[in-house]
This record gives C-alpha cells, structure tokens and sequence, in this order.
C-alpha cells in the first residue's frame, strides 16, 4: 500500500511540472521583475491568509463559545447543588394527616407573598373523605398578590375548590376558597 501511495504522490507530482513548464513558466517569465515579486509574495499570503481566516479564527472562536458554555453550566450545577443541599436539610413534609401541618405551611405560604395580613379566616374544615382542608377568606387583598399567593399554593401541591374572587375595586379583590391536598 506504501507503494501505490508513492507512486501516487510522483504521478501528482510529474503532472504538477508539466502544468508548470508548459502553462504557468511562460507566463511567469513574461511578467515584469516587480510583477514576478507580487506573485512571489501573493503565493506565500494566501495560502496563509486562507489558513488564518479560514481556520484558526473560526476554531478559536467555536472554542471561546464553548467555554462560556461550560462557564454558564458551571454556574448552574452550583446553584443546582445549593438548591439540593437546601432540600436536604429541609425536607418537604407532604401527605401528613396533622391539620396543623396544612395550617402552618398555608400559613406560611401567605406570609412569603404577602396576603396574610388580608387573611380574615384560615381554619381547619371537617370533610368526609376530602382529606385535609382549610376554609380561608382573604379581604381586600391586591390582585396580583392573590395571584402570587394562588401559584405559590399550586407549587406547593395545594389544590383549590369552591374558589370564589370578587372584585373589590381597582386592583383589589375578595377571595374565599377551601384549600386542600
């Protein structure tokens, strides 16, 4: 294989020469001695320029794109691993038969976005088969803090029934709902 690989490369090679002495020689030797120069100097750069361009920038820039990449992902498996170590330390207390449990972590719900101080009822509510639940009623309270509060609940894995929102004035509704598990 060695060989034919060989004899490829002289083949190339030979034909290379022959283009040169009967096509490219004649016109070389016709130019002028400062013309002969720039073709000297045009065949040296561009091949150069090619290689540059062609090559190195793109591959560094591709290279610089990919460590930001890898700097963002870092981040985020840092904050990923935070989150993580916050979740074990605290683990999440669901499917607890204890009213107070629901009481305290709604309770706690409200406090985080702010609708507590409209809460005027927050009480445990006895229903066959229902599961645990808690009847509230919230006055007055801003529309997109209800709606903060509503989502955090959701998150939480609280469900909502028999919600009812009124509205109050400009922003401003009523709300009353039974929120369960």
């Amino acid at each position: 294989m060695n060989i034919s690989m060989q004899n490829h490369i002289d083949n190339l090679r030979l034909k290379l020469e022959t283009l040169w002495d009967e096509k490219l020689a004649p016109r070389y030797d016709a130019l002028g001695e400062s013309e002969q120069r720039t073709v000297k100097i045009a065949a040296v750069m561009l091949p150069l320029i090619i290689f540059i361009f062609g090559i190195v920038l793109p591959i560094l820039d591709t290279n610089k794109a990919l460590h930001h990449d890898i700097a963002i992902l870092s981040q985020q498996v840092a904050e990923a691993n935070q989150l993580a170590d916050i979740l074990a330390r605290k683990p999440k207390q669901q499917g607890s038969t204890n009213n107070n449990n629901i009481l305290s972590d709604v309770d706690k719900l409200a406090r985080q976005t702010g609708v507590r101080s409209y809460m005027t009822r927050l009480r445990p509510q006895q229903v066959m088969g229902a599961g645990q639940r808690l009847q509230t009623q919230i006055k007055n309270v801003p529309y997109q803090k209800l709606t903060r509060f509503l989502t955090t609940l959701e998150n939480n894995g609280y469900n909502l029934t028999k919600l009812k929102i009124q509205a109050a004035g400009i922003g401003i509704v009523h709300m009353q709902a039974s929120i369960g598990r």
